[in-house]
């Protein structure tokens, strides 16, 4: 055994995971098909997207049923990881450096990272809320091919005109005055697996209810974006894919939901 798998098999042993109780939807009816999160994004063939955690991911249509599992099972992972690790400062730049972290240890190795700070007055932009405002810095992002772009955007408008399934991304976006979420996609490139997501921040000047779809008109934000190319080693998760998703399974609570586009 390597070293390199080795000490991810130790990580996923010795970490701890945030548990999230029960709320919409019970673990049995998001996880179909024995457990397996990949289900969730989607048959192979067909462009996917799910809620996990505080991300929305988009999956092209090239991913196998594997490759959606390795990507459901390391954002849910990371996510958990990062809430607990993160705490109360869950909805800052913090809880995304310990997403990276650990995602790191799972299998994947960094392409790319990169931090932007920006500054939104409600009163001066054309964005009606904070999901327009990811749209339009998604649109103009040189990070994702076309394919991805479109996919991410999709899946955003898609979840924002579901009111059930805000409800249920809420519960981890929302904090008051501060919020965040991610937006990722996945595709494989000559036969690798890979990911790329910009994670944003939002210090507000008030409290906003809801940071996809509040109006944002009266609200003054501080923004800060992540942008993180990711590429998988696939000798690593396949032999430590076993662990993690046992790991997985003792964290109680639901923690994804699919999104259609």
């Amino acid at each position: 055994m390597s070293d390199d798998i080795a000490q991810a098999l130790a990580f996923i042993e010795s970490a701890t995971l945030n548990p999230i109780d029960v709320g919409l939807y019970s673990r049995a009816a998001v996880l179909p098909g024995g457990r397996d999160r990949g289900k969730c994004l989607g048959e192979p063939g067909q462009d996917g997207a799910a809620t996990i955690g505080a991300t929305l991911v988009s999956v092209l249509a090239n991913l196998t049923r594997q490759n959606r599992t390795d990507v459901a099972n390391s954002l849910e992972f990371a996510s958990r990881y990062a809430a607990h690790e993160a705490g109360a400062d869950d909805h800052t730049a913090a809880y995304w450096t310990e997403f990276k972290k650990c995602i790191l240890r799972l299998g994947w190795f960094k392409l790319e990272d990169q931090w932007f700070n920006d500054f939104i007055d409600g009163q001066m932009t054309r964005a009606e809320n904070f999901s327009d405002y990811v749209i339009d810095n998604i649109r103009g992002d040189p990070l994702y091919p076309s394919s991805e772009r479109e996919a991410i955007i999709l899946a955003l408008q898609s979840l924002r005109s579901h009111p059930e399934k805000c409800v249920f991304f809420r519960r981890f976006t929302a904090g008051g005055s501060k919020g965040s979420f991610g937006v990722n996609s996945a595709t494989v490139t000559n036969g690798t697996l890979s990911m790329r997501f910009s994670a944003f921040t939002f210090n507000c000047n008030a409290v906003v209810y809801d940071y996809l779809i509040f109006n944002i008109k009266n609200i003054k934000a501080d923004v800060g974006k992540n942008t993180v190319n990711i590429a998988a080693n696939q000798e690593i998760i396949d032999l430590i894919r076993r662990q993690l998703e046992h790991k997985l399974d003792q964290a109680a609570g639901d923690y994804i939901d699919s999104v259609d586009i």
